[in-house]
């Protein structure tokens, strides 16, 4: 079992928390790593922590976020990416836990299974599991570019280990601040479904009550950030995805706008106009009575949702 594994963590205010993290990587029973800490701008004392491990151990190395780079978790994704040397890449969170096999695991499984990446399992080690439990559904469908895209099948960023050539030809998403990771892994499953499920648990996972998803208490921007989300995606995998994808996103964005009741969401109207017309062709005309039926009935405006869709059924995540 050989081979670098970069550990790529970005990381905002955490110095309260981060080096329990470090800890964890420093416990790994796999030892041929790197781990690239990319501060994302923290005014607390974290630097000061970064300095303490890199002097403890050689394999921390320690960026900075650009200021002309945008400021969030995926430009520090990217830089890591960049400045990554190893032949895997591992991204983690800077307040989560890897169980002393983490790296182990997942380095075995890519290379008994000859794979391009391996999935692993994340549970929380202070909050109630039964969601993230159901989260994954990877015993239940197979692995394809569409069953990711609707999320019939669907992991987190730290589950995976992934061969670093292939990681670093996709970016993460700059414009989103949130849905980010299900943007980068639906490019992701159109390069490469070469993967393996592992059920196995090696990540802990720390619940925050004020995370990106906690803070957002406004419905319409909750709504608005979801629209962002599948848009993005649409635009970024409009020239590489199957006909299916597209159209999945496409009716998912509308039914954001008619259940946010704002047609101010898109920024580049007559692209989405357009795009909704190529995707939907006739179809897309029920999306006027849903917009209008949203404020007046939540059954009327699902009503004409099913008609969008094709079917009686609503399937939503």
């Amino acid at each position: 079992m050989t081979g670098l594994v970069s550990v790529i963590i970005p990381a905002f205010n955490r110095a309260h928390l981060i080096g329990e993290t470090l800890d964890s990587i420093i416990d790994q029973s796999y030892t041929n790593w790197e781990c690239l800490i990319i501060d994302d701008g923290s005014t607390d004392n974290s630097e000061q922590v970064y300095e303490v491990y890199k002097n403890r151990d050689a394999r921390f190395v320690f960026f900075k976020r650009p200021a002309l780079k945008p400021k969030g978790a995926n430009a520090c994704r990217n830089i890591g990416l960049k400045e990554a040397s190893g032949d895997y890449v591992v991204f983690f969170d800077s307040d989560d836990l890897m169980t002393e096999n983490h790296l182990e695991v997942k380095v075995n499984a890519i290379q008994k299974f000859d794979c391009d990446y391996v999935i692993t399992r994340t549970q929380y080690f202070n909050y109630k599991n039964d969601d993230i439990n159901n989260y994954y559904n990877l015993d239940k469908f197979p692995l394809t570019a569409f069953n990711y895209v609707s999320q019939k099948v669907n992991w987190l960023t730290l589950d995976v280990c992934v061969e670093s050539s292939l990681a670093r030809s996709i970016l993460f998403n700059e414009d989103l601040q949130s849905g980010q990771e299900y943007n980068y892994f639906s490019k992701f499953v159109h390069n490469s479904i070469n993967a393996e499920f592992l059920n196995e648990l090696v990540s802990l996972r720390r619940r925050h009550e004020n995370s990106i998803r906690g803070k957002i208490d406004n419905k319409s921007k909750l709504i608005f950030e979801a629209f962002q989300s599948k848009w993005l995606t649409y635009l970024d995998l409009k020239t590489i995805a199957g006909k299916d994808s597209k159209i999945f996103l496409i009716k998912k964005c509308l039914f954001y706008v008619a259940k946010g009741r704002s047609i101010s969401y898109p920024s580049q109207k007559f692209k989405f106009i357009k795009s909704i017309f190529k995707e939907l062709n006739l179809r897309a005309f029920y999306f006027f009575p849903m917009w209008l039926c949203f404020s007046v009935s939540e059954s009327k405006g699902y009503f004409f949702y099913r008609r969008l869709n094709g079917s009686k059924t609503i399937h939503l995540r």
